[in-house]
């Protein structure tokens, strides 16, 4: 049974991957603008922060900003990965064919990236808790360091996993069906 070859949802869902692929490219070229520009411009930067604050600023804390910028874009990464491998499903739902063993392969991978995010984005937020101080100079700054465990993105992995294994299964039941006739 093939899918019907203009089927709005998989329309709209090749749309919205390619356009979060496209933000997460944009962001990452962004990134890597940024880092250099604040390396080269960190003392230029830190004299600006005195003669607004005064003689008590405290220096830009380049180590914790540039690890947050480092796991920042390892998450718009590994966020590129998760819907280029999200796009390659829906071509093969919309070629009619979805249920080939790379698609069980892309959903596992999709598992392992959703985790490596998890990981990367606890990263950013612990970066992002060296800088409070820093930002505190400018305008109160509240950041929540209590470590709370967000179960959708377990959710989301323990699906992904779970339908590797559908789509992996479906694939070698049509190949055992097609061997058979």
């Amino acid at each position: 049974m093939h899918a019907p070859r203009k089927d709005p949802l998989l329309l709209a869902g090749k749309t919205l991957t390619l356009l979060i692929q496209g933000a997460m490219a944009l962001a990452a070229a962004v990134i890597v603008l940024v880092v250099p520009a604040i390396l080269f411009s960190k003392d230029e930067i830190n004299a600006e922060v005195i003669a607004e604050v005064g003689p008590d600023a405290l220096a830009m804390p380049i180590l914790p900003l540039m690890l947050l910028l480092a796991s920042v874009l390892v998450v718009v990464a590994l966020v590129f990965l998760f819907f280029g491998k999200l796009r390659g499903i829906i071509d093969t739902v919309a070629a009619g064919d979805p249920f080939v063993p790379e698609n069980a392969d892309r959903l596992a991978v999709m598992a392992w990236l959703q985790i490596a995010i998890y990981v990367a984005k606890l990263a950013a937020e612990r970066a992002a808790v060296g800088m409070a101080s820093w930002a505190n100079q400018f305008r109160e700054v509240k950041v929540d360091t209590s470590f709370d465990i967000d179960v959708i993105p377990i959710l989301l992995v323990l699906v992904l996993f779970i339908l590797a294994r559908v789509f992996r299964h479906g694939a070698a039941m049509r190949e055992d069906l097609e061997g058979t006739v």
